[in-house]
C-alpha cells in the first residue's frame, strides 16, 4: 500500500479528497498536513509516495514545497491542485517532480484517471528498485560463493592459481573451533564477527569450526591478534556454553601458502584438549608469552602419557603423546633446551628398559643423538624413530589393530551420518580420548576426522540429490543438518553449486 500526503490549509477540502480516495476504494495509506512546512516535516519523518497539496496556503505554498521536496527525494510523485490556472505556476511546476495538475473543482474521473497513473508510476518504481536489488543481491552472492570455493581450493591444497584479490596484501587467518554445532546459528556467527574491524573473508569448514581471513596492508601484530582474539570470544562465549577457541595462523600473502598454514593450525588447535577454558594459540615460536599454554606440569603428564603407551608396547600412542609433547614445547616456547633434551632422555630411558636386549643399543648411543640434535624438529623426528626401533614386538600387531579401528570409525560415521556426530561422541564410543582419536585417524586417513564426516555427508547429499525427489529441506534434515540455509552453504563449498542447481545440471 502506498502513502500520499494531502496538503491543504482548508479542513474541508483535505477531507473532501479523503472521502473520494476512500468513496473510490484506492489502496492508500493517508496524512495529512495543514500547510507546505508541516508537510515538509513529515516527509523528513516518514516515508511517502505520493504528495497531492494546495497550490496557495499560508507558511509555504505547494509550488514551494514541491520543489523542496523535489531536492530531498524526486522519487516522490507530486500532484497540484488550485482554482488558479495561471501559466507562471504551470511552468514553476515543470522545474519539479510535479507529475499532474488538476483544476478546482476536482473533476472525479480526472480525478480517478490522475491517481491511477500516480499509482501505476509508484508501482513501476517499486518493482524497479526491487529487481535491481535482486540483481545486485544475486551478484553479490555470486562473489561469495565464488570467493568461498576459491578459499576451499586453497585450504585443501587444489588451489588452481587464479587471480589475486588486489585488495589487502596481506591475509591474517584465525580457526575458530567450537564445542557445539554453533555455526549453523546466525546469532552465533554475528557475536563473532561483532570485534572484527578489518575486511574479511569468512568460511565455514563444518558446524564447528570456521575460518576467517582478515585482510591488511601490513601484517597485524600479535598484540593485537590476541586482542581481537580475546574480544571475539568475550562476545559469544556468555551465550554459548560449549567450549570455544582460536587458533591464529601465519600471515601469508599468496593463498598458495594457505594449505600449509591450514594444516599447521588443525595440528595446533589438538593442544585445545590439554588446556582449560577457551584456549587461544599461535601457530609459531614468536611472542610466547601472549599465550595461554601448559606449564611444567602439564608436560610432566604427558611424558608419563608416553610411558605408559610405552609399558604396553603401543608404538602409535607413544609416537602420539611425542606429538602432543613436542606441540606443548613448541608453543610454550619458553623452555629451555637443556630441560627439553632432558625429558626426551627420560622417555627414551623408559623406551630402552622395555626394548628386547638384542635390538637396543647403549643407552649413551641415544643420549649422544638427542644432544647432539640442533632443531626442536630434529628432536621430534629422532624420538619417533627411537620409539619405532625400541619398541618392535608388537607392531604389526598394534598397526593392524589402529587400522581395524579406523575403519570401525569409518563405518560408524557411514551408519550414523544422520545424528550430531562429534569428536567427542565418537572418541568414547570407541574408547579412545579425542585428541589420540583425532591423531590416529589422520595417520590412518591423511585427512582430520570433522572434515571425514563432511565428507560423508556430501556423498550422501549427491546421492540423495541424484537418485530421488526429496526436497532440498528434507535431504538436509536426513543428512543430520538442523539448518537448511546452512546445509546449501556447506553444499555450496564442497561442489561449487548450490542443491538445486547440482540438481538441475544433473537432470538435464
Amino acid at each position: 500500500m502506498y502513502r500520499i500526503l494531502i496538503v491543504d490549509d482548508e479542513r474541508i477540502e483535505r477531507e473532501g479528497i479523503q472521502h473520494l480516495i476512500r468513496k473510490y476504494n484506492l489502496e492508500l495509506d493517508m496524512v495529512t498536513a495543514e500547510n507546505g512546512e508541516a508537510a515538509l516535516e513529515i516527509v523528513k519523518q516518514q516515508p511517502i509516495d505520493m504528495i497531492m497539496t494546495d497550490i496557495k496556503m499560508p507558511f509555504m505554498d505547494g509550488l514551494e514545497l514541491s520543489e523542496k521536496v523535489s531536492s530531498m527525494n524526486p522519487e516522490i510523485e507530486m500532484i497540484i491542485y488550485s482554482a488558479y490556472s495561471d501559466f507562471e505556476f504551470a511552468r514553476r511546476a515543470m522545474r519539479t517532480n510535479v507529475s499532474n495538475y488538476l483544476l478546482k473543482p476536482i473533476q472525479i474521473s480526472e480525478f480517478l484517471t490522475t491517481m491511477k497513473e500516480v499509482m501505476a508510476r509508484c508501482e513501476a518504481k517499486c518493482t524497479a528498485r526491487s529487481q535491481a536489488s535482486e540483481l545486485l543481491d544475486g551478484y553479490n552472492r555470486g562473489l561469495v560463493y565464488e570467493r568461498e570455493k576459491q578459499l576451499m581450493n586453497a585450504l585443501n591444497g587444489t588451489y588452481a592459481g587464479e587471480e589475486q584479490d588486489a585488495e589487502g596484501s596481506y591475509m591474517n587467518l584465525m580457526l575458530v573451533d567450537c564445542g557445539g554445532r554453533y555455526f549453523d546459528n546466525a546469532e552465533f556467527v554475528t557475536l563473532l564477527r561483532g570485534p572484527i574491524r578489518y575486511t574479511y573473508d569468512y568460511l565455514n569448514i563444518n558446524e564447528r569450526q570456521s575460518v576467517f581471513f582478515l585482510k591488511s596492508s601490513e601484517p597485524i601484530n600479535k598484540q593485537e591478534q590476541l586482542a581481537l582474539a580475546e574480544a571475539m570470544i568475550a562476545q559469544a562465549a556468555d551465550g554459548y556454553p560449549g567450549r570455544i577457541g582460536i587458533v591464529i595462523g601465519r600471515t601469508v600473502n599468496e593463498l598458495e601458502q594457505l594449505f600449509d598454514v591450514f594444516n599447521e593450525m588443525e595440528q595446533t588447535l589438538e593442544l585445545k584438549f590439554f588446556m582449560e577454558g577457551n584456549p587461544i594459540l599461535f601457530t609459531d615460536d614468536a611472542s610466547p608469552s601472549t599465550q595461554t599454554l601448559a606449564d611444567e606440569n602439564e608436560i610432566e603428564r604427558i611424558r608419563k602419557q608416553a610411558n605408559e603407551y610405552i609399558d604396553r608396547a603401543d608404538v602409535q600412542g607413544a609416537q602420539y603423546s611425542i606429538e602432543m609433547l613436542f606441540s606443548t614445547l613448541r608453543s610454550r616456547g619458553d623452555f629451555p633446551v637443556i630441560y627439553t633434551k632432558f625429558i626426551c632422555s627420560e622417555v627414551t630411558k623408559r623406551a630402552h628398559e622395555q626394548a628386547d636386549k638384542e635390538r637396543r643399543e647403549d643407552f649413551v648411543v641415544y643420549l649422544d643423538q638427542i644432544f647432539s640434535v640442533h632443531s626442536l624438529t630434529e628432536l621430534k623426528d629422532l624420538m619417533i624413530s627411537i620409539v619405532e626401533c625400541l619398541i618392535p614386538a608388537q607392531t604389526e600387531a598394534k598397526e593392524e589393530s589402529a587400522s581395524k579401528l579406523i575403519t570401525s570409525v569409518e563405518r560408524l560415521i557411514e551408519k550414523d551420518y544422520r545424528q550430531d556426530l562429534s569428536l567427542e561422541g565418537i572418541a568414547e564410543h570407541v574408547h579412545l580420548t579425542p585428541s589420540y582419536l583425532s591423531f590416529l585417524f589422520k595417520k590412518e586417513t591423511g585427512k582430520s576426522l570433522v572434515r571425514y564426516i563432511a565428507q560423508v555427508r556430501m556423498v550422501k547429499a549427491v546421492e540423495l540429490l541424484t537418485n530421488t525427489n526429496m526436497k532440498i529441506i528434507d535431504i538436509s534434515e536426513m543428512l543430520g543438518f538442523s539448518n537448511s540455509s546452512y546445509f546449501i552453504q556447506i553444499f555450496r563449498n564442497f561442489h561449487g553449486v548450490s542443491p538445486a542447481k547440482y540438481r538441475e545440471e544433473g537432470t538435464s
